[in-house]
């Protein structure tokens, strides 16, 4: 058994924090973990990937190419530019908060609509799940607490192997005591929200 999950999108945005929160439960929980990180030349707004493998045997910190189980995608255009690391009937949670890059910014690009995302996912037959994960973050207190409302939904879906309190215990370990409730608040309300399911 093997879990291999991808987490992307634009630095600032908790992606590293998502890693850790996902490599210390499975750690917790008596899995073997390998973890890694890939950072933009611009470490804020930069694109960011990072990936988190656990199970009773796992070699080497990155997924590799189509043997990802899961995404979690901060930002839509970040999901698609590593989907080539999920698996044929893989999964991709999406934050619909849209961050358009600086090419799309300067009008050198257009930024897909969500009608094109579920296109070229279905091409791809991996299952798409949009959640308004900024808005609960803000919601819960803080736009940074996207990463936990993203880990929640993951739960809720049964797309990884934890429970709700398993990730709280580790919220505690790893964050300061300050940011225990935000991020609570933010764990339950992503695991509480209805997603679009496309």
């Amino acid at each position: 058994m093997e879990f291999n999950v991808v987490i992307s999108g634009v630095g600032g945005q908790g992606i590293l924090t998502a890693e850790h929160l996902l490599a210390q439960t499975a750690l917790r929980k008596g899995y073997k973990v390998r973890a890694g990180e890939i950072h933009g030349l611009a470490q804020r707004f930069g694109s960011v990937v990072a990936f988190v493998r656990f199970g009773e045997t796992v070699y080497g910190g990155s997924v590799p190419d189509g043997m990802g189980d899961l995404i979690l995608g901060f930002e839509p255009v970040e999901t698609m530019r590593y989907i080539n690391f999920v698996k044929d009937g893989g999964v991709a949670i999406v934050n619909t908060k849209k961050i358009p890059p600086v090419q799309v910014s300067m009008g050198l690009y257009e930024y897909p609509s969500w009608d094109e995302i579920k296109f070229w996912l279905s091409e791809r037959n991996i299952k798409l799940i949009g959640i308004p994960a900024e808005d609960l973050a803000l919601k819960a207190g803080s736009a940074l607490a996207v990463n936990t409302v993203m880990v929640g939904a993951a739960i809720k879906l049964g797309l990884l192997p934890f429970e709700p309190e398993d990730i709280k215990d580790t919220i505690k370990e790893i964050f300061p005591a300050k940011l225990h409730d935000l991020n609570f608040k933010a764990f339950d309300l992503g695991y509480e929200a209805e997603p679009e399911i496309a």
